[in-house]
């Protein structure tokens, strides 16, 4: 006979259930421009940096840019554009996570070195318009830096409501 297990709330809506959620949804179903949208989902990746492990971690570093890309707002007609960054942003979103748990500055600053690195680069080969030279640039370090911030600030409001 096989033992079933009740699925209960407590079960399903964990801390880390909850950051991957709203990873996902907010970039999907917020039309909020790209400062707001940023600013929420770099908050989670550095939530999820101490609380996620593994695939997890691989798995939040993903969601956003998938929820953009389906959500087809964050560049407006320049969205098709988001497909070719993929891959570095999740890398830049992965990096991020791991270096923030030794230095926040420098996971901002390796995320948006590389970010920036490739629009320029992108933008040199006539691949992609050039705002995106500030939407990586300039746009990443700044909702990197509050992200940072509101993740922190969180963070210590958590750690003193248990203490």
């Amino acid at each position: 006979m096989e033992k079933t297990e009740a699925v209960t709330i407590r079960k399903v809506l964990t801390v880390e259930n909850m950051l991957l959620s709203v990873g996902f949804l907010f970039p999907l179903l917020f039309n909020s421009a790209q400062i707001v949208n940023g600013a929420v989902v770099n908050t989670v990746l550095f939530l999820s940096a101490s609380r996620l492990k593994g695939n997890r971690l691989i798995l939040i570093s993903i969601l956003p840019s998938i929820g953009a890309l389906a959500n087809g707002f964050l560049f407006g007609k320049f969205t098709i554009f988001l497909v070719y960054f993929l891959p570095f942003i999740w890398i830049g979103n992965y990096l991020l996570m791991r270096l923030s748990k030794t230095d926040m500055l420098l996971a901002v600053a390796v995320k948006t070195i590389i970010l920036f690195s490739v629009a320029y680069i992108f933008v040199s080969f006539h691949f992609v318009p050039k705002i995106f030279l500030t939407a990586m640039g300039f746009l990443q370090l700044a909702t990197a830096l509050i992200g940072g911030t509101l993740a922190f600030g969180i963070a210590t409001l958590i750690r003193s409501a248990h203490d």
